[in-house]
């Protein structure tokens, strides 16, 4: 039974009949019905004052109030009633329930019947669901049915464990949704989300990034300015200024998509992913990263650069992918023919670049094309597949397999396997060819020009050797077994024969131009790029 004591002007009290009550409940209901906007409802009490403020009788409530206004039931241990404005002020283990989901606890409430605002104070719970949100000052419209909080807030979802902390944020109840700002921070024991802006939906538990954004984990580091991460599967798209940095790698792109489980990356529109341990960046307009694997394929206007000191190796092919495998050192060796046990063992990482399909580079002092070129970075070889052609100076080299030996970011050594020649263009208003010819050879490099050339099995050169007024003599034309050929400046200097070699000087006047063409030759300079924008045309 609610006991109510009416303060009168000498504040006797005055015992209350239940006739009384159900008098001033109808005058309640009346007053009500004549006012636009709900009054506020007094369901219970334990004891109902009046009071006078400001001249005005204020009812105050005590003890287990619970009042409603509209659908909202609110709860309190007192309350003041200022039916007047239809207003309240409301203290202690303050609740507001709307609904089955949205429950509000607060030290302190004010509320405004007529603008439906509720403006709460002190230790502030906003439970939603899974979601708890606390913070100490909170405002709740109602009518829009948003809550907006300042001066620091923490949101904590049970189901995901996921904790976000931010200075100010509204939560939009209708559609389940939170919006935050400044500071945000959101703590997931895979990763940590820092951000300007950010807006999550509880329903579907999906984040929304607004301004500069990172995310952080053992696996990556995530940037973006725009986009959005679903917190449960994992996935998420990032749209301006986006990058990924994962194991040496920087992947960016107008659109970057990731999903975390599966480790799976893709990039739409101007990718690039730069490989800082090896100093490569590779460009393209869709390229996908496979974390797991440590891997990278880019495709469409493919473009690779790697960065030496004094230049720079453009690459452009169909396909790109870059690799990595873990192998094994150690455990077994041989010493002395006999096989012996080592107790070290050490694992190394194989990193590799693979270019397939109408693979061609541009460098200043190299250019070369090939179906497929397989760079290995562990080993410092560049291997070239299918009709491989190499331009160094002077010098265009071909083989059926060509492969490069590098060292000091410079290369050191050029195996030329089946079928390998070697031909520079001595006149060209004569069309003279010093050529090379064998099946395997070694070219050998300094300062990345070509210095001596071992030819093996079945070797044929042709070549003009000029006098000392710098006036060609003739044409040579010998054949033998193997050969050491020694160049300077890009030109034949010496031609060494292991062998006695065949062959003979002829006089240029009496030479026929079929007798001085080696079998096989094929002059391919309308191929070799010029530049760097000439490795994107297909010949």
């Amino acid at each position: 039974m609610i006991q109510i004591i009416i303060h009168k002007m000498f504040k006797v009290p005055v015992p209350v009949t239940g006739s009384f009550a159900m008098a001033f409940f109808l005058l309640m209901s009346a007053s009500l019905i004549a006012q636009k906007a709900t009054k506020i409802e007094i369901l219970n009490a334990n004891t109902l004052e009046y009071e006078e403020r400001d001249g005005e009788n204020v009812k105050r409530l005590i003890g287990d109030v619970q009042l409603k206004h509209d659908d909202a039931l609110m709860f309190c241990d007192s309350a003041y009633i200022y039916s007047a404005n239809n207003t309240m002020d409301a203290y202690g283990h303050v609740r507001i329930n709307q609904g089955d989901s949205l429950h509000l606890y607060g030290d302190s409430l004010k509320y405004n019947g007529n603008t439906k605002i509720a403006v709460l104070r002190g230790n502030i719970r906003l439970i939603n669901n899974d979601v708890t949100l606390t913070t100490r000052f909170l405002d709740y419209n109602r009518t829009d049915n948003v809550a907006y909080y300042y001066g620091g807030g923490r949101m904590v979802n049970q189901k995901e464990n996921n904790t976000l902390t931010s200075e100010q944020g509204y939560y939009h109840a209708d559609s389940e949704s939170f919006y935050f700002k400044e500071n945000v921070v959101l703590i997931n024991p895979e990763y940590k989300i820092e951000a300007d802006t950010l807006n999550y939906h509880s329903a579907s538990e999906v984040v929304h990034f607004l301004g500069p954004t990172t995310i952080k984990s053992d696996a990556n580091f995530i940037y973006t300015e725009d986009g959005w991460y679903n917190t449960v599967t994992d996935k998420s798209k990032f749209y301006k200024n986006a990058y990924l940095y994962s194991d040496d790698r920087i992947i960016e792109g107008d659109t970057l998509y990731y999903d975390r489980n599966l480790g799976f990356g893709e990039i739409i529109c101007n990718g690039v992913i730069t490989d800082t341990l090896e100093d490569v960046i590779i460009q393209g307009d869709v390229a996908h990263l496979y974390e797991k694997n440590d891997s990278a394929m880019i495709t469409q206007e493919a473009l690779m650069m790697q960065l030496f000191d004094d230049d720079t190796l453009f690459m452009h092919a169909d396909t790109f992918k870059i690799s990595s495998r873990v192998v094994q050192r150690g455990g077994v060796d041989s010493v002395g023919g006999q096989v012996v046990y080592i107790d070290t063992i050490w694992h190394d990482t194989v990193r590799t670049l693979y270019a397939y399909n109408h693979a061609k580079f541009f460098k200043k002092d190299m250019q070369g094309k090939a179906d497929s070129i397989i760079y290995n970075f562990s080993d410092s070889t560049v291997n070239f597949y299918h009709e491989p052609v190499i331009w160094s100076e002077e010098n265009q080299i071909t083989a059926k397999f060509i492969y490069l030996q590098m060292a000091n970011q410079e290369v050191d050594r050029m195996y030329m396997n089946d079928q390998a020649f070697i031909i520079s263009q001595v006149d060209s208003l004569a069309e003279k060819f010093n050529q090379i010819k064998g099946k395997n050879m070694i070219g050998y490099f300094n300062d990345n020009e070509l210095k001596k050339i071992d030819v093996m099995q079945n070797s044929e050169t042709v070549y003009y050797p000029l006098d000392d007024d710098g006036k060609y003599i003739g044409v040579n034309k010998l054949s033998g077994s193997n050969m050491l050929v020694r160049l300077k400046e890009s030109d034949i200097e010496t031609i060494t024969f292991m062998k006695s070699p065949e062959g003979e000087l002829m006089p240029l006047h009496q030479v026929n131009p079929k007798d001085v063409v080696l079998k096989g030759f094929n002059w391919r300079i309308e191929e070799q790029p010029a530049d760097r924008w000439d490795i994107f045309l297909h010949d």
